[in-house]
């Protein structure tokens, strides 16, 4: 049984296309979804307009957030220096890996590949 899941912005994205299996997923899943800072920032970054901004701030502050603590930003240095040469993923991934490792969360991200390879995370899989 999976508790917590760290929904990256890969997912994030796909609610908003509105992939059905995704959003159905994301309907069951929903008590034990939490979102890192880093994809909430990257939520709003990528906002086309002022009306999708909005969109996507309405949408994450019904979620909980995991913030970037001490120990998560520290993991991240560990991560990058680990990783980095191998792996080409960048701070925003690396800081995603570090939460899912330090809180215990299940990964849940269409971009496998850039996380794989980090055998420090539990990649989550929608069944």
């Amino acid at each position: 049984m999976v508790d917590k899941i760290l929904a990256d912005t890969s997912i994030l994205i796909d609610l908003q296309k509105g992939e059905k299996k995704i959003i159905k997923d994301f309907a069951k899943l929903k008590n034990q979804i939490y979102i890192s800072r880093i994809t909430a920032c990257e939520f709003i970054y990528g906002a086309k307009n002022k009306k999708e901004k909005k969109i996507n701030k309405d949408f994450i502050e019904k979620l909980p957030v995991s913030e970037i603590t001490e120990d998560i930003s520290k993991y991240t240095y560990s991560l990058l220096d680990k990783y980095s040469l191998g792996i080409k993923f960048g701070i925003s991934d690396a800081i995603i890996a570090a939460t899912v490792i330090i809180e215990g969360y299940y990964l849940w991200t269409r971009n496998i590949k850039h996380f794989k390879r980090i055998k420090e995370i539990k990649l989550f899989t929608a069944k």
